[in-house]
């Protein structure tokens, strides 16, 4: 029997659980992988400011009492996130809420609610990155059956968020005797460094070979070469962060047994989510590799 005190405590719970739901189902909004995040609440306004500092540079050689002089002044820029918001909702019917059990009907509200928020602002993170990074070190395409893999420094991006992060309201329609919720957050991402990332473009069929899908484990350590060259920072274990899709994951682990070797799996007790446990993969050529269904294809859709 449904009861206005079981929708009451399906609301209070959602709204208990959204939260900690997303972040644990997202990947880019952590602070592991992007360091400079800005949370919003209380604040005013529908953008985040993140001061960008001009490179500094090498002192040179003064002889004695000469002036030392100022040529490396700080000149600092910014880069704007205006927050965007998104939306996802679902209709429980009172037929579903009385036959399906509380715990049921609990757990695919907040999956629905959760994850489809989650996987939106994945997305467009990922779309960010792959957009703004100007470096390249796969097959370069444009083509829709490829795939943007992005290896990039935890510097690289930025993300700004709103209100502590999703929330959800709900309401009832006595005419379709449905409890409907919605659920919304608003946030955004932008490019601080693009030059603190490179995409590694390849084909995204499952099951092709190293040889022909557009880059391999080669196309990873120039990756990871070109962002040291940039002084880019790496994770607190000297690593870097490849982002990749399953076809990208299969080359890899193909190359890597041909050659013998094996991909060792990280140490997950300084990374915090379930989104890290589900898509850490291994770690080799300097980075950390992380699978994600998320990633745009080339033609950037």
């Amino acid at each position: 029997m449904t009861t206005s005190t079981t929708v009451a405590q399906l609301y209070t719970d959602l709204v208990q659980d959204l939260v900690p739901y997303f972040m644990n189902s997202t990947l880019l909004p952590n602070s592991e992988l992007i360091r400079n995040s800005i949370n919003m609440v209380g604040e005013t306004g529908g953008t985040a400011r993140f001061p960008i500092t001009n490179a500094y540079t090498n002192a040179s050689d003064v002889a004695e009492g000469d002036p030392i002089g100022s040529a490396s002044n700080l000149t600092p820029t910014a880069v704007t996130i205006a927050l965007q918001k998104r939306g996802i909702g679902s209709n429980v019917t009172l037929e579903s809420l009385s036959d399906g059990g509380y715990d049921l009907v609990y757990r695919a509200t907040l999956q629905r609610l959760g994850g489809g928020l989650a996987v939106a602002s994945d997305v467009a993170g990922m779309l960010i990155a792959a957009t703004a990074f100007t470096g390249e070190v796969g097959t370069a395409s444009s083509a829709n059956t490829s795939t943007n893999n992005i290896i990039f420094s935890p510097d690289a991006l930025g993300y700004a968020v709103k209100d502590d992060g999703p929330m959800v309201e709900t309401w009832y329609d006595v005419n379709t005797q449905t409890h409907q919720f919605r659920g919304s957050i608003r946030d955004g991402y932008a490019a601080l460094k693009p030059t603190f990332g490179v995409k590694m473009t390849a084909l995204n069929t499952v099951g092709t070979a190293f040889g022909s899908i557009g880059a391999d484990i080669s196309s990873v350590a120039l990756g990871t070469s070109t962002l040291r060259v940039q002084n880019a920072p790496t994770l607190d274990n000297g690593n870097y962060i490849a982002v990749i899709d399953p076809a990208m994951e299969y080359a890899i682990n193909e190359q890597v047994s041909l050659a013998g070797g094996s991909a060792a799996i990280g140490s997950l007790s300084d990374i915090g989510n379930r989104a890290f446990y589900d898509g850490l993969v291994g770690q080799a050529s300097g980075v950390a590799f992380f699978r994600s269904n998320n990633l745009p294809s080339a033609d950037l859709t």
